[in-house]
């Protein structure tokens, strides 16, 4: 039986092993006890990092596992396929917890239909529409041990981490000056 917890996850970083290979599929025979905790844990795991989706390998665990959620709605997708995409597509911007603060606008479908195993093992398909279809493609991205900076043009990547290198700068900055100014008057107050 496989047990986790939240707090001994950790994002793993964008260029590691489990992250750029299709995870391994999830045995229901031999860990299906574990399916319930393991949703569990990681939509823990994903409501702490403020995600909307939640991969298991992005927080090294090399199964075929991700959750996703938006307000009250919660979905744990274990096995998951995707059948059909529909014909129209729309560009969004979307981010990714492996890539904090890096938005990239992406084209994907707006409709899919999926089939997947829940955490007790029932195989559903279902549609996706708007968002959820979203997230949905995303994760299944991370199960194919790819992600959505490999659906952008180099010029895009590159311009959206200039972008944030840039407002991490002035942030650092802002509040490198903040703390000095803070520091000074502490010293002034101490005399």
């Amino acid at each position: 039986m496989i047990i986790l917890r939240k707090d001994k996850l950790n994002l793993v970083e964008p260029t590691d092993e489990v992250m750029n290979k299709a995870p391994q599929p999830f045995n229901f025979e031999v860990d299906g006890a574990s399916a319930q905790n393991i949703a569990n844990v990681l939509f823990e795991k994903m409501k702490q990092l403020g995600g909307v989706g939640l991969s298991a390998n992005q927080v090294g665990l090399d199964m075929r596992v991700f959750v996703m959620g938006l307000g009250e709605t919660k979905i744990a997708v274990f096995n998951p396929i995707i059948i059909r995409y529909g014909k129209i597509e729309e560009s969004f911007n979307e981010g990714c917890l492996s890539y904090p603060g890096i938005m990239l606008s992406i084209k994907r479908p707006t409709k899919i239909t999926a089939a997947y195993q829940d955490e007790t093992g029932n195989i559903v398909e279902q549609e996706f529409n708007g968002l959820t279809a979203r997230i949905f493609q995303h994760e299944y991205d991370h199960m194919n041990g790819t992600d959505y900076t490999h659906r952008a043009s180099k010029f895009k990547l590159d311009f959206a981490k200039k972008k944030f290198e840039n407002k991490r700068k002035k942030i650092i900055k802002k509040y490198a000056v903040k703390t000095m100014v803070e520091a000074l008057n502490d010293s002034k107050d101490s005399n």
